[in-house]
């Protein structure tokens, strides 16, 4: 949990870069479609550093709103998941990494942005998921697992003394 600032960045973030990697270097032939070159000319043409300017312009209401979500999700997780297992830390991690996704469709009314290309959105949406769970994972798995009760108890034992 003291990670999380680390992993609100690359779930939020990972997204956008991988979409801009994915257009710069042509990975799926889509980079000088004509409709891509008429809604994004400069895809070949962007620096790293250009990349991340524009994934935090674009990323700063997700990244707003994971900071407001992020701990009820966890604390909800914990009470849910009695114990820490894996499936229960993939499964937070899915469920933090959903959030992103559900703020993009929010944001657009529930309408798919089709300015984003299909092969291009999808990998990168993949990839995003897949590292964004792998980070919760990695983050966490060794983090002590207090189940809600415990830290309740520990708080009162505290104030008693």
């Amino acid at each position: 949990m003291k990670w999380f600032p680390i992993h609100i960045a690359i779930k939020d973030l990972s997204f956008m870069m991988f979409y801009f990697l994915i257009m710069k270097y042509d990975f799926t032939n889509e980079t000088y479609l004509p409709e891509t070159i008429s809604n994004f000319p400069g895809a070949p043409k962007m620096t790293f550093g250009d990349m991340i300017s524009a994934s935090l312009f674009y990323n700063i209401i997700p990244l707003l709103a994971s900071f407001l979500l992020y701990y009820p999700i966890v604390y909800s997780a914990k009470k849910f998941f009695k114990q820490k297992s894996i499936l229960s830390l993939m499964l937070t991690g899915f469920i933090l990494t959903a959030t992103t996704p559900i703020i993009y469709f929010a944001f657009s009314e529930l309408k798919h942005n089709d300015y984003y290309l299909k092969s291009a959105e999808i990998i990168a949406w993949t990839l995003c998921f897949i590292i964004s769970i792998m980070t919760y994972f990695l983050l966490n798995k060794n983090e002590k697992y207090c189940p809600t009760e415990s830290i309740k108890l520990k708080n009162d034992k505290k104030n008693a003394l």
